[in-house]
């Protein structure tokens, strides 16, 4: 049978779309600096500082920036690997969008993972603070971290960071600190909390 592919291969051969400021060149240059220990960091397109901060052979992940972060975790599917990419911008406060792409690059858009929606995040019981919310929340900030091992992908809300403090404490306790997700072999499914 063929080699399964690594996080670093994975990283190392992904199209110019999903790392734009960062050719192949350096991308190798970074898992070579990172495998031998070096703390020497890589100049991206921008002349932004980019290195690899941790890699596993199912997961890397790589701060393109000192705003941004991508972390490639590698799924497995029946007929396929998938690989997960999940982007976090760290200005003003975290948030992450998550794509999903065959083995082969291609991006796959049939939801397997829809980001958490204001419904998603009100607790069934502020319900009827769900006009306020709104207000409040025009959208909602969010981290997405996946452990490979278990196949949990935990969304985390950043909200606390846009509000006034009172607003915070009103709205923070109708609103769900976290949703937790488990991959099934075919998409993510919202594990009952």
């Amino acid at each position: 049978g063929t080699k399964a592919m690594t996080a670093s291969e994975a990283f190392a051969d992904a199209p110019a779309s999903v790392f734009p400021s960062i050719d192949r060149m350096t991308r190798l240059d970074m898992l070579d600096y990172f495998n031998s220990g070096s703390p020497k960091p890589s100049k991206n397109a921008f002349k932004g500082d980019s290195r690899v901060i941790s890699v596993s052979d199912s997961q890397i992940t790589v701060a393109t920036s000192d705003a941004s972060e991508v972390s490639l975790s590698l799924i497995p599917e029946k007929s396929d690997t998938i690989i997960m990419v999940i982007t976090t911008l760290k200005t003003p406060d975290e948030d992450s969008s998550v794509r999903f792409y065959s083995s082969a690059w291609k991006e796959i858009r049939k939801g397997l993972f829809l980001v958490p929606q204001l419904d998603d995040w009100i607790r069934p019981e502020s319900k009827h603070k769900k006009d306020d919310l709104e207000n409040l929340f025009p959208f909602i900030l969010a981290r997405c971290s996946y452990e490979p091992g278990s196949g949990i992908l935990t969304v985390t809300n950043n909200v606390g960071g846009l509000l006034p403090e009172e607003a915070t404490e009103w709205a923070g306790d109708a609103l769900r600190a976290k949703i937790v997700y488990r991959w099934d072999g075919k998409k993510m499914v919202k594990v009952n909390d």
